[in-house]
């Protein structure tokens, strides 16, 4: 009884392994894919936020500018009437 069932197992067995294997360069290059996604989103987000940490610091540089060039224009308006 025994010997008539052994081939069955063993044929059981070989079906159950007959799954076909995961294809690892699939899995590989889904894996990359995926990274290389979520690096472009990090990287957009970084860039997002610098570009909103850095717009203060341009107004307040451009205010700066402004008054740095209010101050040498009345500097050279003092210094043309004094010379008058």
């Amino acid at each position: 009884m025994m010997r008539a069932l052994f081939p069955l197992l063993i044929l059981g067995a070989l079906a159950a392994c007959s799954e076909e294997p995961e294809n690892i360069q699939t899995k590989a290059d889904n894996l990359s894919r995926s990274l290389e996604n979520k690096a472009q989103v990090l990287e957009a987000e970084a860039a997002n936020d610098v570009d909103a940490a850095v717009a203060p610091l341009d107004s307040q540089a451009n205010a700066l500018l402004s008054q740095a060039g209010n101050v040498a224009e009345d500097a050279g308006n003092m210094t043309g009437n004094a010379a008058q």
